[in-house]
């Protein structure tokens, strides 16, 4: 596969460029900034990227400013025939096309799949991943700038074609399983150990394969073991359902005798409950005669006993009233000195109060300085964040002012002025080749042109059509460029110094160039302003200043400090450490204070408690004598007013005798009604009513309930539907070991399976690791041309992990990893690598590939960048096609055998 030209239009920096290559060794040679990397980009794109691709990566390759889709023709050579692919990138409108030398067309997806074809590898997948995945394409033959000195056997394998360079290694050391046989029976376990498992990853052991037998095994033992639990279920809901079944038959017969024997019951209760009834009512008749009777002889007795209660009461009045009257005098004594007490505790506590004051006021103080000092040092950071903020303003400010002095011009007018200005130059050119020239060599006599007088030596160019008279008989009419053709060339130059002074006008600038000076200054300034706007960010001066001010505010609300006002930013936050040890110690001080006011407090309140009883003690002797004497006096008076109602003491005993007898006679009747009604028992008959209808109407509820519960039990025995659920449980049974040991046979076979496919992939990696001999051959032939004394380069290879283990050895010195090698050394020896492997993989692409490499070799020394110009030499001379781009112009006109290509002014 070759490149053969191509033409990049709208990519970026580069309107329209187009490229040739040479078949063997092209230099692209440019200085910075000229282009080189977006070439081997847009070449790199056109080969891998789809051309929907949209997002940042399309934005990416647009040109700035915008003129139309970016698009690459790239020629190219492969699969025997000469093709020309056309991709233009424009998200969903983008299109593709690809043409074969006989004029044959692909178009879309199909021109994508034949161009997958001919370069063997795929487009990468449009999603977000896909500028990563696009870096790795070719990732062997592709050298961007400042990844020289990558391995690129640490890429994918995909990345470098690792299944064709083995297939390749392989043929040409005739390596590997050879014999028919061998062949069959390797494919024959790989197929078959592919139907079990998933290939796995190097960091992703190998799972077993969503719908294989062994898979379809495990879940046909897991739904039989759901079948037979589901079985075992059934058979429990229907014992369950025999068991209820029974109950309710038991407890229907039940009821059927207990419920008639307890409605039997209740209506001999009900007669029991009558004759109580009719008791009651000669009770009820008889209560109130014995009652009045009573009450009677209650009034008597009371007026009887209150004469013996009072006249005891008045000896008890008169002998307690005396030690009373000793006790109050007792305790009047004691209230001198309570109240002494008292008043000392009070005056104790007065002064512990003034203490905690004291403490609780210092506390405040230095609390209210603290958050003076915050708020300054608040105020301060804002003061700093607000000048910071005002200063970005003003710069954005100024930015503005000059923006605004400019033109509001762009690329585009600039572009428009240009081409204006190129109609001016092309106009006059025209009119000046149309004008005819006129010469006075020498005048005898009076020459006049237009009415102007010409002397000998005199010259014009005539533009237009003049009138020449010559002395007074000749006159004549001289017509530039035969007429209308030389007056349309000067009118379209007119026109066109008029349209390009209009259009200088409008922009106010006076000429091209300065329009395109003020276009440059005008992006720069607005790039400038877009970086001042983002480093100010969301912040605003007027939020600033208002929190200042409020802070300001609370400041001045506060009383005024001078120490603390006058410290500087590094004085505050020491004044602030110390206030804070200043507080924590007047805290413990208040602490202090307040728990021996307390407790003072409480001592006064103890001694108040005891002047309180005492008093308390004192007012009541003196309300107990006071009552004392009261009670005599009432207890004399009642004695008078009972003889005043009874006449005398014989009196009332006789009237008290009468009215027993009658209330004895009374009782008796009464006591005869009493009895026979108690033989009754009626509370105990209400009782016995009420639990009689409750259990009658519980065993009515029971016995709905039975017959609901047995109609449930016998609808779930006669509603399942299977005949012999034992059976059944019998033949799942049987079932789920016929599964269990189909799976245990499947688990075996995909063991034997991993076993056999393990002993041949170590058999294949004991035979593979010669694969990398001829590889390592050929990196030493090409680091030849680098080292005098060639490294020697040692490479395993494995069949599951690939390439791996790149090392050199130098002399005698211990053998060295690729990654610890000079950055330099990396960028040959990678070099040498990649060499080597396109040439082992040319076979595969019609004997060549194309190399590139983008100022790859930007660490190593003038000797060791000559060495490599050799190697490259000599991989073009084995038919490889390479492509170097470098800004190292000097040099690159040293390659006498590349074809030269230069990008830029340089």
């Amino acid at each position: 596969m070759r490149l053969l030209s191509a033409r990049i239009r709208d990519y970026r920096l580069h309107r329209d460029l187009t490229v040739n290559f040479d078949p063997r060794f092209t230099v692209i040679a440019g200085p910075n900034q000229s282009g080189k990397s977006t070439l081997a980009e847009a070449l790199h794109r056109a080969l891998f990227l789809p051309v929907k691709t949209g997002g940042a990566v399309l934005e990416g390759m647009k040109t700035d400013p915008f003129m139309a889709d970016p698009e690459v023709v790239l020629a190219f050579a492969a699969g025997g025939d000469t093709w020309t692919l056309r991709k233009r990138f424009a998200g969903s409108r983008g299109s593709i096309a690809l043409q074969d030398s006989g004029g044959r067309s692909l178009q879309g997806d199909a021109a994508e799949e034949r161009l997958a074809e001919l370069i063997g590898t795929a487009a990468v997948a449009r999603n977000r991943a896909a500028a990563d995945q696009l870096k790795e394409r070719w990732g062997h033959l592709w050298v961007w700038q400042g990844s020289a000195s990558d391995n690129p056997l640490a890429l994918s394998s995909s990345a470098y074609d690792h299944d064709r360079l083995v297939e390749r290694l392989q043929a040409g050391a005739d390596l590997g399983v050879q014999s028919p046989l061998d062949l069959a029976v390797l494919d024959d376990i790989q197929t078959r150990w592919a139907t079990v498992f998933t290939p796995g990853s190097a960091t992703r052991a190998p799972q077993l394969r969503r719908g294989s037998e062994l898979q379809r095994a495990r879940e046909a033992m897991q739904q039989a073991e759901v079948e037979l639990a589901a079985i075992g279920d059934t058979l429990q809901q229907q014992a369950q359902a025999q068991q209820a079944y029974a109950s309710a038959t038991e407890l229907q017969d039940r009821l059927a005798i207990e419920l008639p024997q307890r409605r039997k019951e209740r209506q001999a209760l009900e007669e029991r409950l009558g004759r109580s009834r009719e008791l009651q009512t000669l009770i009820d008749q008889e209560g109130p005669l014995l009652e009045g009777l009573r009450k009677q002889l209650d009034e008597q007795r009371r007026d009887q006993q209150e004469l013996q209660q009072q006249g005891q009461q008045v000896a008890a009045l008169e002998a307690a009233l005396a030690p009373k009257a000793a006790e109050h005098g007792a305790l009047c004594s004691k209230l001198p000195a309570a109240e002494q007490q008292r008043q000392v505790a009070r005056t104790q506590l007065d002064t512990l109060r003034q203490a905690s004051a004291t403490g609780t006021t210092a506390a405040e103080q230095i609390e209210q300085r603290l958050s003076r000092v915050r708020l300054q040092l608040q105020k301060q950071e804002l003061a700093q964040q607000l000048s910071r903020v005002e200063q970005l303003q003003a710069d954005l400010t100024g930015l503005e002012k000059d923006l605004q002095r400019l033109p509001a011009i762009d690329a585009k007018a600039v572009e428009a002025l240009r081409r204006l200005g190129e109609t001016v130059q092309t106009s006059r050119a025209r009119a000046e080749a149309m004008a005819t020239g006129l010469e006075v060599i020498r005048a005898g006599q009076s020459i006049r042109v237009d009415g102007e007088d010409l002397t000998a030596g005199t010259t014009r160019l005539l533009a237009e059509p003049t009138v020449l008279r010559v002395g007074n008989d000749v006159e004549l009419r001289l017509v530039p460029g035969g007429g209308t053709t030389a007056a349309a060339a000067q009118q379209k130059l007119q026109d066109a110094d008029a349209a390009l002074g209009k259009a200088l006008r409008l922009w106010q600038v006076s000429s091209v160039e300065e329009a395109a000076t003020a276009e440059r200054r005008r992006s720069d300034l607005l790039a400038e302003r877009e970086r001042l706007a983002a480093q100010r960010g969301a912040e605003d001066p007027a939020s600033i200043r208002q929190r200042l001010t409020a802070l300001e505010a609370q400041l001045a609300a506060q009383p005024a400090d001078p120490i603390d006002d006058t410290a500087s930013d590094q004085d505050s936050t020491a004044r602030l450490a110390s206030l804070e040890l200043d507080l924590q110690n007047a805290r413990a001080v208040r602490t202090q204070a307040l728990a021996a006011e307390q407790q003072q407090q409480r001592s006064l309140e103890a001694s108040e408690a005891a002047l309180e009883a005492l008093k308390a003690s004192i007012e009541t002797t003196s309300q107990a004598l006071r009552d004392g004497e009261s009670q005599l006096l009432e207890a004399r008076t009642r004695i008078n007013a009972v003889l005043q109602r009874c006449r005398s003491a014989a009196n009332l005993e006789t009237v008290i005798t009468e009215l027993v007898t009658r209330l004895q006679q009374s009782e008796a009747r009464l006591a005869a009604l009493v009895a026979e009604r108690a033989a009754l028992e009626p509370d105990h008959l209400d009782l016995q009513a009420r639990s009689l209808d409750r259990a009658i109407a519980t065993l009515q509820q029971q016995e709905r309930e039975a017959h609901e519960a047995r109609i449930r039990a016998e609808s779930r025995l006669h509603g399942d539907g299977r005949i012999d659920l034992q059976a059944e449980l019998e033949q799942k049974q049987a079932e789920l070991e016929s599964r269990r040991v189909e799976r245990e046979r499947l688990e075996q076979e995909a063991g034997t399976l991993n076993l056999l496919r393990q002993l041949l992939e170590e058999e294949q990696n004991a035979m593979a690791s010669q694969y990398a001999a001829p590889l390592t051959k050929r990196i030493a032939t090409y680091l030849a041309h680098v080292f005098p004394d060639a490294p020697r380069t040692a490479l395993s290879y494995d069949a599951r992990h690939g390439f791996q283990q790149l090392q050199w050895r130098r002399g005698g010195e211990a053998a060295f990893p690729f990654e610890v090698l000079s950055t330099g050394a990396r960028e040959q020896f990678a070099a040498a690598l990649r060499v080597a492997m396109a040439e082992v993989l040319a076979g595969a692409y019609d004997g060549s590939l194309p190399l590139l490499f983008d100022d790859a070799f930007a660490h190593s020394d003038r000797e060791r960048q000559a060495g490599v110009v050799r190697m490259l030499t000599e991989a073009s001379a084995q038919g490889l096609q390479v492509v170097l781009l470098t800004c190292d112009l000097e040099r690159s006109t040293l390659i006498e055998t590349a074809t030269q290509v230069r990008l830029g002014s340089g």
